[in-house]
């Protein structure tokens, strides 16, 4: 009990460091905090709006079914990312992590500090899905007048329902990496979680048989069981937020409490488990096999032009660093779900199936405003995901050799601008190859998809440099919002003017939208898209130079 006690005093003290250390930062803080609520409560209203708006029929029977079937989609949507995350994440928050070497080498019980790292996980792996979360169902306990306990009740049953699977998870992690090497693991989970990510899409997507109506009366009467889904945890979940929603009280007692022992007896487990098992994984985490190469001769005109040719020597040096990174690519390819996402519907769905231009080149924008990110993950080592003080270790061998800002622009824009190409061209090709797009449009739209990336890429690289900034370090909230708000901005002046020049056709519901749309032409589009991505591959490149020179590791 001492050492959880210990443990939970050092959060708490890194915690407060971060979030009230001082006057600036209690400021930082209270501006976070506003901005953070303002757009919770800006999604409440619009899910309450486009989502749930006239879903909720007026009967209160149907209105119960309803309900209970949003409540199964929630929990299970829960269940399924808590468990696939965790085993996909345990090398890179629990054996990889910085601070791990420091825990171990402290007299300390393995289980303790393994415990320590779990809930740690639990906290920052749940914080961000409930952004989403939080309001989609406050969202829907509006629909349904739910009781005003249901808006405070959401986090903390958020973080129960979801502990079991982010557990088993664990456990099966824990287990897997004692019996399989690490690269192994990691391949396989990579793979597994992209699958079934894209399998999740797909059926969601529709493109799957319509699930029979006796099925679906069949579970919601199983539903309906007092004891059976009680004490199972995936129905216990669904149960508690319907109930809590509809506000009756007293048939939420026996639910919760059974998941809350049922959660009790999970986190008892795993915390035994972890003694026999955590260790060997870690150990063998640190463990990378080496290979010994022969040194070759060289000639002596071969350091000039190997010198001349720099820049593709670092970037190839880069890649094959990336490759080696596999426990980043799982956020990587997280990140690329959302240009897929919408190809998937696209496809499967038909949407745009009249406009298929439109499609194409909103494809395209999606592309220039997350591709180059979702590639670029596999460039930062694991430990600076863990800990973004180390950030600027990333260009230490950079900043030791002879470069200008000019020359670390092309190698940093270059490096995740072929990929990020490559794969969005993929896509691209796919969907005009299946919409029946003719040559001469999949031509110009592959040009216009490397330019849009290459200004992409440019602010990717500019970005990344000014976030190492003495400003930036200090209020890191603002340089995430500024990594997220330029390259969004850039999408829209770059592929935008194209997309609202194919909305002519479409029916548009904005006044301002429709307007626009209306009185532009393709030479007009054309030069804004081309005179977005020059003036922002310059300027990018002259923040990069002039930073470069300034930035000390």
């Amino acid at each position: 009990m001492d050492y959880i006690l210990w443990f939970l005093k050092l959060r708490l003290s890194i915690l407060r460091n971060i979030l009230w250390k001082d006057r600036n930062t209690v400021l930082r803080t209270v501006k976070i905090g506003m901005i953070i609520v303002s757009l919770q409560i800006l999604l409440i209203y619009l899910f309450k709006k486009y989502t749930f708006n006239g879903l909720i029929p007026e009967d209160i029977t149907a209105a119960k079914t309803v309900i209970m079937a949003l409540c199964t989609v929630a929990t299970t949507f829960i269940h399924f990312f808590a468990f696939v995350q965790s085993i996909s994440n345990i090398i890179k928050n629990f054996y990889k992590s910085p601070d791990l070497n420091y825990l171990i080498s402290i007299p300390v019980p393995i289980n303790y500090v393994f415990m320590s790292k779990y809930a740690e996980y639990v906290f920052n792996s749940n914080k961000d899905k409930i952004f989403i979360m939080f309001p989609l169902l406050a969202a829907m306990g509006w629909s349904v007048s739910a009781p005003w306990f249901f808006y405070l009740l959401i986090i903390p049953f958020y973080f129960l329902i979801s502990l079991i699977p982010s557990t088993l998870g664990l456990i099966i992690g824990m287990l897997s990496i004692r019996i399989l090497s690490t690269k192994l693991f990691t391949r396989i989970t990579i793979f597994l979680s992209f699958a079934v990510n894209i399998l999740f899409i797909v059926i969601l997507s529709g493109r799957t048989r319509v699930i029979s109506p006796i099925y679906v009366q069949n579970f919601t009467e199983f539903l309906g069981r007092p004891f059976m889904t009680d004490i199972i945890p995936v129905t216990a979940g669904i149960r508690i937020l319907s109930f809590s929603a509809t506000g009756e009280l007293e048939r939420l007692f026996v639910p919760l409490i059974s998941l809350v022992i049922t959660t009790l007896l999970a986190v008892i487990l795993v915390f035994f488990l972890s003694q026999k098992l955590f260790y060997g994984g870690w150990s063998k985490s640190q463990h990378s096999d080496s290979k010994v190469y022969k040194k070759q001769s060289s000639k002596s005109g071969d350091f000039k032009k190997s010198y001349s040719h720099s820049t593709w020597g670092l970037i190839k040096g880069e890649w094959q660093m990336a490759l080696r990174n596999h426990e980043m690519f799982i956020p990587g390819a997280s990140l690329l779900l959302v240009f897929v996402i919408p190809l998937i519907l696209f496809v499967f769905k038909g949407y745009f199936s009249e406009d298929p231009l439109l499609a194409l080149y909103i494809l395209i924008g999606i592309a220039g405003i997350f591709n180059i990110m979702a590639v670029s993950v596999p460039f930062n080592p694991i430990e600076i995901a863990v800990d973004k003080n180390l950030m600027k270790n990333r260009f230490w061998l950079l900043k030791v050799m002879p470069l200008n800002g000019y020359k670390v622009f092309d190698i940093e824009s270059i490096m995740v601008l072929i990929p990020g190409y490559l794969v969005s061209l993929v896509g691209i090709l796919l969907f005009s190859v299946i919409r029946g797009i003719d040559l001469p449009a999949i031509l110009l739209s592959g040009l216009a998809l490397l330019m849009i990336l290459y200004g992409s890429a440019a602010i990717y690289t500019a970005v990344d440099i000014l976030f190492l900034e003495k400003y930036y370090e200090k209020n890191r909230f603002t340089g995430y919002v500024l990594s997220l708000v330029l390259p969004a901005l850039y999408g829209m002046l770059s592929a935008g003017p194209m997309i609202l020049f194919f909305l002519k056709d479409a029916p548009i519901h904005i006044w301002m939208l429709s307007k626009i749309s209306n009185v532009l032409t393709l030479p007009a589009a054309t030069a804004v898209l081309v005179a977005t991505v020059i003036v922002t591959i310059l300027l990018s490149r002259k923040i990069t130079a002039v930073l470069w020179e300034k930035l000390e590791i």
